[in-house]
Parts: structure tokens; sequence; C-alpha cells
């Protein structure tokens, strides 16, 4: 969220540009877009939703759509002024980052700074620190979109852990800034110094493609692209940059009537995303149509009839007011939120989150527009102090380079911090972990293969035990090699799911666990674990019918599951004095849970004589209640991984049928 979103200015404030607002029937004015109350009103609207949506307020389950609009009004108004300065011959790219730079970055800079500065208080486990770290270098350089990306997957944290999530937007936003004007003064070259036919066809055909894509990148698994990429959220961008001087000036000749409707048409689409839409649909999608045809909608009407209704709605005080400090408001609240939710557990509580985000996030905001935004908008205003924009181009990315220098540093130093604490006070390292590079990221050393060996098999469940068990058989003189994947389920490789055109999280694994069962010489054992979230007893005997009957299986039914992360949750009761008993979990609800997929799992060592199955319920659980640690040491990463020491607990309370496995009994 947007700085230019945020950024009325254009032109000089209203009463400086009355010569300029257009007539009717006029066509291509080289000042316009000139000062529009009503956009700061559509503003206010779309921080509202998105503030409530993050609060949780009930009916505002698509907020998140506030995003979509910031982009068309960004667009709008940052497209419109670089053209007009073409047209006028006053546009300066230098002068052009400078002004964005100083727009953007003193409010931006300071809350990253206060952000790095808070984090270690409320930044207790080594994994969420360790998922702070790359924003922290990356949000001062504009790139936090790319970082947040490229994190997105199964083992990506909860969003409330991440306190710099939402700079993704002011990234795609700069990155948008730092290529438009480029790409326009090359439109404006093409078509003779004017933005005629040639220009509307190529921006619309540039918004045709973006919005194909973003279509086809949009997914609800892994990574979504569309969602993060400027490219696929460009033609956001270009929905607010089509509405120039002449669609107004069209648009102008119509009946007011028409030009009103057409305005509260907008604002019922906008109204409908926010109350409809929620965070399981497809987005961006074919959906974020809706709202950005809403919010062009809107700034359409408005800009044609500035006498509408809709446009003297939106321009009444209350709206324009919370529309000014919108930017402000959008980069306090969630850090802000983010801290207290993370403290209370990711507890939700409707009125702190609204007093401390909404309330307290405005505060902040209203405080950083009175003595920061407000000084620099005047002290920019002024020619002379723009006379050499370099130096302030480089003296802004001199400012970033120094952040994001600080901000790596600090995240670096805290989570070396947290990862020492959480390791000597609650022993979450256990006994150790080995890693020979038996698993599919490490590629399989050949030394892998050389003497006994057996596989283990499974999702993230068995992911997080590979380390610890991998140390515990070579201590048996038996190398442990990996087949395991985070997100694929062991049943997702049985013969009929090994299908050649996967392209899931199973697809690397098929190959290579193929080569296993096609060896002559079997390996000598293969433990198979998992949430069995998907368990199916055809499948199952499936799967444990490939391996030779020489080889020996373990299966390990499903580790508790609880409603909170077991480590932050120890750490953080400890730190403010709060009952453990706030972690733990009642074992009759929590083996519900898995009552079919155990029933399963027990008939199996029944039909094959070289399988055994292992209930870790007990090691875990007493007669009622279930715990994530045991004393000061806390066997669970998160609310169902768990950590190198829960793993020992594992293999400790059923070493027999470990050594069994390894030939040992």
């Amino acid at each position: 969220m947007l700085a230019s979103a945020f950024d009325a200015q254009v032109l000089p404030p209203p009463a400086e540009q009355e010569h300029l607002r257009p007539r009717r029937g006029a066509r291509n004015e080289p000042n316009y877009p000139h000062y529009l109350p009503f956009v700061d009103g559509l503003r206010a609207i779309s921080i509202v939703a998105v503030v409530l949506y993050h609060v949780g307020v009930p009916g505002i389950s698509g907020g998140f759509v506030g995003v979509d609009i910031f982009f068309v009004i960004s667009g709008f108004l940052i497209i419109n002024q670089i053209k007009s300065g073409l047209i006028s011959k006053k546009f300066s790219i230098f002068s052009f980052y400078a002004q964005r730079a100083l727009r953007i970055l003193p409010i931006y800079l300071l809350v990253l700074l206060l952000t790095f500065a808070a984090a270690p208080f409320f930044l207790v486990t080594p994994e969420v620190y360790w998922n702070f770290l790359p924003s922290a270098i990356l949000a001062p350089l504009m790139l936090s979109n790319i970082g947040f990306y490229e994190t997105q997957g199964y083992f990506d944290i909860g969003a409330i852990e991440k306190p710099l999530l939402h700079t993704w937007t002011l990234s795609v936003e700069e990155q948008f800034y730092f290529v438009i004007p480029i790409l326009l003064v090359a439109v404006f070259r093409l078509g003779n110094r004017r933005f005629g036919t040639t220009a509307a066809v190529i921006a619309i055909a540039v918004a045709a493609v973006s919005l194909a894509g973003a279509v086809a990148q949009t997914s609800t698994t892994g990574r979504n692209a569309a969602f993060y990429l400027p490219y696929w959220r460009a033609w956001e961008f270009a929905a607010g940059g089509l509405i120039g001087p002449t669609l107004v000036s069209a648009c102008r000749r119509l009946p007011d009537l028409l030009i009103d409707v057409t305005g509260w048409i907008g604002v019922a689409a906008i109204a409908l995303a926010v109350g409809s839409f929620d965070g399981s649909m497809p987005y961006p999608s074919w959906n974020a149509v809706l709202p950005v045809a809403g919010a062009a909608l809107v700034i359409l009407s408005g800009s044609a009839g500035p006498k509408s209704t809709v446009a003297r709605t939106l321009g009444l005080p209350p709206f324009v007011a919370i529309g000014v400090v919108s930017y402000g408001w959008y980069l306090w609240h969630w850090p802000i939120l983010s801290f207290i939710r993370t403290a209370r557990l990711d507890e939700s509580n409707l009125l702190v989150d609204t007093l401390g985000s909404g309330a307290f996030g405005l505060a902040f905001a209203c405080l950083s527009y009175r003595y920061i935004e407000e000084p620099i908008r005047r002290w920019r205003k002024q020619p002379a102090n723009l006379k050499h924009p370099q130096q302030i181009v480089f003296g802004a990315l001199a400012a970033c380079l120094l952040c994001a220098l600080l901000g790596g540093s600090s995240a670096l130093v805290g989570y070396r911090s947290v990862t020492s604490f959480v390791a000597s006070r609650y022993g979450i390292e256990g006994r150790g972990t080995l890693d020979r590079g038996c698993d599919s990221k490490s590629g399989f050393a050949q030394t892998c293969f050389e003497g006994p060996e057996g596989i283990l098999m499974g999702g993230s469940h068995a992911t997080v035990l590979y380390g610890t068990f991998a140390k515990r058989f070579d201590a048996l003189n038996t190398r442990l090699i990996s087949m395991a994947q985070g997100g694929c389920e062991p049943l997702m490789l049985s013969k009929p799911r090994r299908t050649p055109d996967r392209q899931d999280d199973c697809a690397t694994l098929i190959a290579p666990f193929e080569r296993i069962l096609a060896r002559q010489d079997p390996v000598n054992f293969a433990i198979i674990t998992g949430i069995w979230a998907t368990a199916d007893a055809t499948l199952l005997s499936k799967l444990i019918s490939e391996f030779d009957r020489r080889t020996r299986i373990l299966l390990i039914g499903p580790v508790p599951m609880f409603s909170r992360a077991g480590l932050a949750c120890i750490v953080l009761s400890d730190r403010y004095g709060r009952d453990r008993d706030g972690c733990v979990g009642p074992r009759n609800q929590i083996e519900a849970k898995f009552a079919a997929e155990t029933s399963i799992l027990k008939t199996m060592p029944d039909k094959f004589p070289n399988v055994r199955y292992i209930d870790p319920m007990g090691v875990f659980c007493d007669q009622t209640i279930c715990r994530p640690h045991q004393g000061n040491t806390v066997l669970y990463n998160d609310s169902h991984h768990l950590s190198p020491a829960g793993a020992d607990e594992l293999f400790d309370a059923f070493r027999s049928d470990f050594a069994w496995l390894a030939g040992k009994d």
C-alpha cells in the first residue's frame, strides 16, 4: 500500500489550482490530473477495509481487496502525472524518483527501524526469527514481495508471525515506480511525442497480457506468483492509468445521472468484494476484476462529474482526513497487530486488536503525518529544494542500503541469540542431528548406499525426524536415507499415485524411490510416517507390497497435534508468567481426530509379517493430557512437528523396534 496511492498532491493544493480544473468537453489538458478530494475518500474506504479485515471484524472477509484499489489509484495518479509532465516538457526521471523517495521513505524507514527494535521482544523462536531475517534485509530494498513469494510453501509460517509482511505492497509499488517512467518515455517517443491511439493500444495490450498471466499464475497451494509479482499486478495499475483526460472528457458529455450511476455501481462492486470475498478463494485471478473495475468506475465517475453524489460523498471531510493519513496507517497497523497477536499466541481478540492495530495505528499515523510527512511535503514543494534531484535519489538509495544493513545485522544477532537461548533453556536440539547428504535435496551421495541402509518416507513429519534418526541409526552402523518431502504424504508414493505427470512436492521423489524398489539387493528397512490425513488401507497395502519381503517396515502413527505452536507457547508463557496449561491438549480429543487412520495402521502387521506399528501418543500424553514439553524440554517446534528433542523421545520410547529395523534385535 502504496505511497502514490496516498499522495494526492500531484499538483498544488486545491486552493491554488482552480484554473487547472478541466472544462466540460476539454481534451488533453497537460496539467491533468488535479487534486481530487474524492480520491482521498476512496483511499479511506480502502484502508478501513484492509484494517478491519486484518483485525477480524465480521462482514469484512474480503477487505484485502483494498490493496487492489490502491494499485488502481496509484496507476491513475502516477501515470497521468508522468504523461502530463512529458506533454508539458517538464518531466525529469530524476525529479520523479526524488519526489517519490521524499514521499515514501521517511516514514517507511522509520517504521522499519522501530520494527527491528521491537522484534527481539516478540519473535521468540528460531524459526520465526529466521523468517524475519530476509524480510528485514529486503523490505528496505523494496524487494520483500520477492522474498515472501520465494518462501511460500508447505513450511511457510503464519502471516501474523511476519511483522513486515505488509511491505510487499510497497515493493510492488516501488517496482512500478521504477519501470513506468521509462516505459512511458518510450511510448511517448514512439507516438511522435504524444499519447494517442498507439499509446492506448500498447496500454490495453499490456493490461490484457498481465491479466491473463494473473489468471494463469494464481495458485491456492504453494507459491502464488500472481499475488506477489509485479508483472501480474500491472493490469491493476493500467486500469487506473487508462483513465486519462481523453476518456474523462468523453465521459463528461454523458448525462449527469449516468455519470452518477456509474460511480455508485463502482462503489457497489467494491462493497460486494469486501463483503463476499474471503481468503480461501483463488486470488487475484478473475476475482480481482470486481474491485479493480469498481475502483476504476469510481475514479472515472468522480473525475468526469466532480459534483456527482459519489464524488461529493467521498469528498466529505471525514473521508478525506482518513485518506490523507492512510499511508501511515497502513504502515503502522500491521507490525502492531503482528506483535500483539504474537504475544497472545495468535489468539484473536477483536477489542484488543481493534484498539492496537486500529486506534493506536491510526494515532501513530496522525502523529507521523503531522511531524514527518507534512513538513517534508512542504519542503519538497519549494522548487529550490529540488534543484539537485540526483543528490536526493542517491541519498535515498544510501538510506535504504543502510537500513537493510541494520535490519539484516539486528535480525541475524536476534536469530543467533534466540537460537542459543532456546537451545540452552529448552533443550530442543536433543542429542543432536546428523546430515550425510542422504536426501533428495543433497542428491543422495553414493556413500549413502554403502553397507546397511534404510529409508525414511513421509511428509514434513518425516523430514523433522530425519536428522535425529540418522544420528541414532549411525550409532547402530546403519545409514538412513530420506525419501521424505514436506507436503508429500507416504501414500502419495504408492504405485497408483506415481504418475509421470505429477507436478507436486512428490515429483522429485518418484525416480529415486523407484530406483530403490528396483534394486536386486533390497534396503534393510523402511520407516513410513506422516500425519496420515489421507490414510487408505488399499493404497497402504499396495505400498508395503512393493517392498521386498526381506525389508523390515515400521509404521509410525500420527503424533499429537496441538492448537498452539509448542515452542512459542512455552517460551511466551514463561516470559509473561502465564500457566503452561494453555499449551496442552486433551488426549481423547486428539486421538479422536486420528481414530480412522490409526485403525487402518494397526491392521497392517496382521497382513504383512515384515511390518510393525508403533503409536506415539503414549510418548507425549498421559491418560488425559498431551503435552508439547517434558519438564523444561520442549518436544515440538510448532503445533504438530517434533523438535529434535521430541524425535529423541520417540526413538527412545521404541528403542527395541528401531533396533529390530537395524537387525540388532
